[in-house]
């Protein structure tokens, strides 16, 4: 299917240029014009490009992380079954990505707080467990020798203090 870049990039521009007021929090849902992407990317649908995403983490006023909503049942590690307004349908967790409030269009609603925790803790399950270099605690290599220095400088004062305290 032949894919409408040019149609795409005019209302992207008209998007652009608009003033977008609107005020958006974690856990809404919205219709967004997400437009034509590369691949296998989730696209919006329309002339508007549309297709409704959950906010998942406001950064500011203007960015958050936006995941796209499917109304396909969907199951696996890369989906959370969903069931909004009486259709099922399911976030696509492996399509998040960062998005400016000027795509919102219109609130469709809020996702049920156990359902929203459900979503993260199965996205947080898709992250790398990544072993750090730094240790345990996760000191920078300055912190660990700073620290390092710390640690000496306290042995150093209880060597002087049971010194003084022995008559030394």
């Amino acid at each position: 299917m032949e894919k409408d870049f040019a149609g795409w990039h005019i209302l992207k521009t008209q998007l652009q240029q608009q003033e977008n007021r609107e005020y958006f929090y974690e856990r809404e849902i919205w219709l967004s014009s997400l437009g034509l992407n590369l691949g296998h990317e989730e696209d919006g649908k329309g002339n508007k490009f549309l297709r409704p995403v959950i906010v998942l983490k406001k950064f500011n006023a203007d960015l958050f992380w936006g995941i796209p909503l499917t109304s396909h049942v969907r199951t696996g590690s890369y989906y959370s079954r969903f069931d909004f307004k009486g259709r099922s349908g399911a976030v696509v967790l492996f399509q998040m990505r960062l998005l400016d409030r000027k795509r919102l269009l219109r609130r469709m609603g809020t996702m049920p707080e156990d359902k929203f925790y459900e979503m993260a803790e199965k996205l947080a399950g898709l992250l790398p467990k990544i072993e750090t270099p730094l240790g345990e605690r996760g000191f920078s290599e300055a912190e660990a020798k700073s620290n390092s220095s710390i640690a000496e400088l306290g042995k150093t004062s209880n060597i002087v203090l049971e010194s003084f305290n022995n008559g030394g």
